[in-house]
Order: structure tokens, then sequence, then C-alpha cells
């Protein structure tokens, strides 16, 4: 069965599957265009729909949803145009903030769900719960301190870096243009001997992009006081986490292979069963904002 690419026929997807309620995310193997999604086309596994399923589930959304992951983020925003004007029922979106409180891109709708920071793995990825996930590995009776120091090491790296880090992706994206946020998170993080964030890699990131913008650069118009973690690119988050799992159970735990699916799919668990998740009022507002709709 196909359906016409109407709201009036993406209503009725969710007939279709025998839900309320379809939930759009992103991710996925395929990315479709828009009018495919508006076709009904989607995959029904991705990280995403991990992620967002166990949001619903952990906040008591109780209605029948069937979740669709559709690629790029850019796939839903037609979606997005007619939940917002009124066109599209029996439809959610959850998608990633990415820098859209800055760049004042985001929806205001019920309907439409934002993850709190730049993407899930911002929460995800969590250095609390990154030392768990290795500390599950770990035959030893005590956590080496050895490991939690370089734990500590890495994330504080990182979280010194952060704020740079988000003012050079917004001098990109402010002329239309991507900078790490439009690379593989690997680029950015040495994991080899000492699992931390590679600022030689950024600098020639900058530079190898740095002819595409216009001077002079001005970010006055954005406010810099939020938390540069929350906004960082979570794919470098993600490889960061990544890599120091990798290195400490492989390298140093002798662990043969940890494949990445699986670990990804770990973490998610770890999160959607985790007690901060459980206190988060940003997520329990969103959905009982669902609910309530």
């Amino acid at each position: 069965m196909s359906f016409t690419r109407t709201g009036s026929g993406l209503s009725n997807l969710a007939l279709f599957h025998g839900a309320e309620f379809v939930v759009y995310t992103e991710g996925g193997v395929n990315s479709y265009s828009a009018d495919e999604v508006l076709s009904g086309a989607g995959d029904k596994s991705s990280v995403d729909i991990k992620f967002w399923s166990s949001v619903f589930r952990k906040f008591g959304y109780n209605r029948r949803v069937k979740f669709k992951s559709v690629g790029s983020k850019s796939s839903s925003n037609r979606i997005c145009d007619l939940i917002v004007s009124g066109q599209l029922d029996g439809v959610i979106v959850a998608r990633d903030s990415d820098l859209d409180d800055f760049l004042k891109l985001k929806y205001d709708s019920p309907f439409i769900l934002y993850t709190r920071g730049y993407s899930w793995e911002n929460d995800v990825y969590d250095r609390r719960l990154v030392q768990e996930q290795i500390e599950a590995f770990v035959m030893e009776q005590e956590f080496p301190e050895y490991y939690r120091e370089l734990i500590k090491e890495s994330y504080d790296f990182f979280y010194s870096k952060a704020l740079s880090l988000l003012k050079l992706e917004l001098i990109f994206r402010k002329q239309g243009e991507r900078l790490i946020c439009g690379m593989a998170g690997e680029r950015f993080v040495n994991g080899k001997s000492n699992p931390k964030i590679r600022i030689d890699q950024v600098r020639a990131a900058v530079k190898e992009k740095k002819s595409v913008l216009e001077r002079p650069v001005d970010l006055s118009d954005f406010d810099l006081t939020c938390c540069p973690i929350k906004y960082c690119y979570g794919k470098l988050q993600e490889a960061l986490a990544i890599s120091l799992i990798y290195h400490i159970a492989s390298v140093k735990e002798g662990f043969k292979s940890v494949p990445k699916d699986i670990m990804v799919a770990t973490m998610i668990d770890r999160y959607g069963s985790s007690t901060g998740l459980s206190s988060d009022s940003y997520y329990r507002s969103i959905i009982d904002r669902l609910k309530a709709a």
C-alpha cells in the first residue's frame, strides 16, 4: 500500500501500522527524501529509535506508536512544516537540537521533540555512564585508579576545549557552512595510546575550510553563556567515549573484540535505565507536553 504525498495521506499511516502515532526520528541505514517520507518510507530500526523509545517508555507515554527513522534531519523538515501548520495529524517528529537554539530554527509544537543538547550522544556518553560501562568490563576486584584518572583526564581536556569548539562551529554555521559537525567524530580523537581530542585535527579542519568564510566574523548575536558541553558536536563526544572504552577494554583488559554497534546499543540501554534519565526534568517536560496535546 502506498500513501499520497499529502498531510492526510501521512496521517493515515499510523492506522496502517495499528498505532495512534508514527514517530519519525533521524538515523537508520537509509536516508529518504521528503517526498519518500511523505509517501510512507522509513526504516524500522536505528540508534535514534532506540534512544527515543527509551525516553517515551521512561516517562510513561502510553499511546500506541510506531517508530520510523528517515535518515537526515532535513528529511523531516517538510513534515514539521505540515505539523505546525495544522495539516498533519497522527505524526510526531523526534530530532536532534543540533545548533538550532542558536540559529533560531526550532519548531514550536508538542509533536516536535528535540534532544536536550546537540544530539542524543551528548546525553548517552556522559562521563559517569562511560566509566560505569568500562567498570563492567574490568575483572579486578577494585576498579584501577589508573583507569579512573585516564577517563577523568580525557573528559577534562574535552570539557576545557568545548567552548572554543562551539565558537568555531558557530562561526561557520552563521555563514551556512559546517566545520567539524560535517566530519566523522573519529577524525578528532586519538585512540591509540591516550584517548583525547586532537586539537591538531581541529586546526587542520579550520585550515581546509576557512576559505569559505567571509570576513569579518562576528558571534555577538549568540548567547555563549550556555553550557558548551551541551551543544558540542555529539558524534565527537561519542568518538571520545568509544575510544576510551575500546582502549581500556581491548588494550588494557585484553578483550579481542568489542563491536561498536553492540557498544552503542549497550550505552543507550545504560542511559535508559540510569537515574539521570529518571530525574531528567527536560525530557519529562517534553513528554508531559506531548501527553497533554
